[in-house]
C-alpha cells in the first residue's frame, strides 16, 4: 500500500512538473536588419554619441524609442558625434554586459562571423568605449 502511494505521488509530481516547467522558446531576432553589414551610423542619443552597424539598425532603434514614447535617434556625422562623448562617468552605475559583433573570418562584409560578449561598470563606460574605438555594440543588459 505504501509503494501504490509513494508511486502515485511520484507520477503527481512529474505531471505537475510538466505542467509547469515549459520548454525554451527559441530565441527569436528582434530586428530584421543584418547585424552583421558594416556600414557604420553616427547618432545622438539622448545628447550622447552612439554608432550603430549600420543605418538599418539606427533606424530600428530610433523607431522602437519612439515608440517608447522617448525622444528619436539624431544622424549625425562622425565628427559631430565624436564632440557628444561623455569626458568621464558617474562612479555609480549598474554594471552591463554588451555584445559586439565579430566579422567573419574571410572578412567579408555582411557574412556572419560572432558575437564578442563585454562588460562594462556602467552604461556611460559602454557608450564611451563604443563612440571612442568605434566598435558599435548590438545589445546590452544590466549584469
Amino acid at each position: 500500500m505504501i509503494k501504490f502511494i509513494l508511486v502515485v505521488a511520484i507520477l503527481v509530481g512529474v505531471a505537475q512538473g510538466t505542467l509547469i516547467i515549459k520548454p525554451p522558446k527559441p530565441v527569436e531576432p528582434t530586428t530584421k536588419c543584418q547585424i552583421y553589414w558594416r556600414e557604420y551610423a553616427w547618432a545622438l542619443e539622448d545628447c550622447v554619441c552612439r554608432i550603430f552597424q549600420n543605418a538599418c539598425l539606427l533606424n530600428d532603434k530610433s523607431n522602437q524609442r519612439e515608440k517608447a514614447g522617448k525622444t528619436p535617434l539624431i544622424p549625425v556625422s562622425e565628427n559631430v558625434c565624436k564632440k557628444f562623448i561623455p569626458s568621464k562617468c558617474n562612479l555609480f552605475g549598474w554594471p552591463v554586459v554588451a555584445k559586439f559583433p565579430v566579422p567573419s573570418p574571410c572578412g567579408c562584409n555582411g557574412k556572419p562571423g560572432s558575437l564578442e560578449t563585454k562588460k562594462f561598470k556602467s552604461l556611460c563606460e559602454l557608450l564611451k568605449y563604443s563612440a571612442e574605438c568605434s566598435r558599435p555594440f548590438i545589445s546590452y543588459a544590466k549584469c
